[in-house]
């Protein structure tokens, strides 16, 4: 709600600061029956104006032989259209004047009333007229937005604004046989008014209520679309959760040059039997969340994790043609973070790091808890560098080797057995190459909302 008040402009920031919520809805709400009651006024005023145009060549067939009556109209036409005008260049002109649009209106209304009783005293005994302008003044306050106190107040303020000047102008009123039944008219023209305005704001308050909390659930519907869309890009990349909310039924597309990675934890499972389950759990939050800085500061993409085991890409949803050195940096950067970090018993975590590049399939499968993930010989060759590795090493194949010795050093390992592969030349990862030596990658500070995590995750 202080939102939606902010940007009406119409609150001073000391009261917005210090009210509570029923007072600020109570003083946006007059905020908004004052901008009604411009329109109204506005609207009351080009109607005024044109119909007083409209009907101004019809006096001479109306009264042809009463010079009285066409003086008195030629005369005070002009003083009608005038303050008609003024009306609506004042309610659309002056911002300020919207502010207070209720009281505004009344006064130009309680004005006009003094001057139509002046005026209409002018025609003598002809008092006729009396019962017509009497209502219609109060019919004019109707369009006035307010409470039923301030409009009684109104209703009373035009009757004796119009009665007065009327009588002080023409006192031989007072001893006509039809006085008392017009004064007794125009009262009742008053409380007529009064009612049939009030109705009105209490419909428009109504409905002020059903905006309200049609608001307050677009807000929360709001709200609640924007928390799924984040859980939403939390578990997929935001180019697939795109294709999911645009209706696609199957979201699969092949690439033909991916970089795979995966990490895993040494000694993981001797580690679960000696710890308690909260202590393994706190571990891989721990390490895992700082994993995640790591990716989201390499621009890759984390797919999933299995057990202790940690698995990244490069080169999807979005290709990028160097995925292979960001793999290879994100390696390196995630072998300096393993030696700040401690498995629950204090000791040093040791992790083991395998990749390898080629062509994979990727996809979301499943239709409850979805997972985005790869498929093809490429994983399958990652996941066994991984796991053919030695602990605190990063062992990648020798395709990934090739794209990588320009910039990185790699020692070569030799000729092993892989399962399902055969024998495999495989390397190790050992250092960044620049200006003519070696150095290991530069550790990569965590996110702001990481760098409060222990560097010990255990007790």
């Amino acid at each position: 709600m202080t939102t939606r008040l902010s940007q009406t402009s119409l609150l001073p920031l000391s009261f917005e600061a210090s009210a509570s919520p029923s007072e600020l809805d109570e003083r946006w709400f007059n905020a908004h029956c004052n901008r009604l009651t411009a329109e109204f006024a506005k609207l009351m005023g080009w109607i005024i104006a044109i119909v007083t145009l409209l009907f101004w060549p019809t006096d001479a067939l109306m009264f042809p032989d009463d010079a009285r009556m066409l003086d008195f109209f030629n005369f005070w036409r002009a003083w009608i259209l005038g303050l008609s005008v003024f009306t609506v260049l004042g309610m659309h002109f002056l911002s300020l004047l919207t502010r207070h649009a209720t009281v505004a209106i009344s006064l130009i209304i309680v004005a006009g009333s003094g001057i139509c009783g002046f005026a209409v005293a002018r025609l003598g005994d002809f008092g006729e007229p009396f019962y017509a302008c009497g209502y219609l003044l109060s019919m004019a306050t109707i369009p006035i937005v307010c409470s039923i106190a301030p409009r009684v107040l109104v209703n009373v303020a035009i009757t004796l604004a119009y009665a007065i000047p009327y009588v002080v102008a023409h006192p031989s009123f007072l001893g006509t046989p039809y006085a008392g039944a017009t004064f007794l008219f125009h009262a009742f023209a008053a409380i007529a008014s009064a009612a049939v305005g009030h109705s009105l704001y209490f419909l428009i308050r109504s409905n002020f209520r059903q905006q309200e909390k049609l608001a307050d659930q677009a807000e929360e519907l709001a709200r609640a679309r924007e928390k799924s869309e984040r859980l939403l890009l939390n578990i997929l990349p935001q180019p697939v959760a795109r294709q999911l909310k645009d209706g696609a039924a199957t979201v699969a597309d092949a690439y033909d040059d991916i970089t795979v990675m995966f990490i895993d934890i040494c000694g993981f499972t001797a580690l679960s039997d000696q710890s308690r389950p909260v202590e393994i759990v706190q571990m891989l939050n721990n390490v895992f969340s700082r994993f995640d800085g790591l990716v989201e500061h390499r621009a890759l993409e984390k797919i999933k994790t299995i057990g202790d085991a940690y698995m990244v890409a490069g080169g999807l949803p979005e290709t990028c043609e160097d995925h292979p050195n960001a793999i290879a940096a994100l390696a390196l950067d995630i072998l300096d973070a393993a030696q700040t970090l401690r498995d629950p018993n204090g000791a040093p975590l040791r992790v083991r790091v395998g990749a390898h590049v080629g062509p994979v399939v990727a996809g979301v499968i499943g239709r409850k808890k979805f997972i985005y993930d790869l498929w093809g010989d490429t994983v399958n060759t990652a996941s066994r560098m991984e796991s053919t590795g030695q602990p605190g090493a990063a062992q990648i194949s020798e395709a990934l080797y090739r794209r990588l010795a320009p910039d990185f050093l790699c020692e070569r390992r030799g000729a092993i057995t892989i399962k399902g592969k055969g024998e495999m030349t495989t390397y190790f990862l050992r250092g960044r190459k620049s200006a003519g030596h070696v150095s290991r990658a530069t550790p990569v500070a965590p996110p702001p909302e990481l760098a409060a995590l222990p560097a010990e995750t255990g007790t």
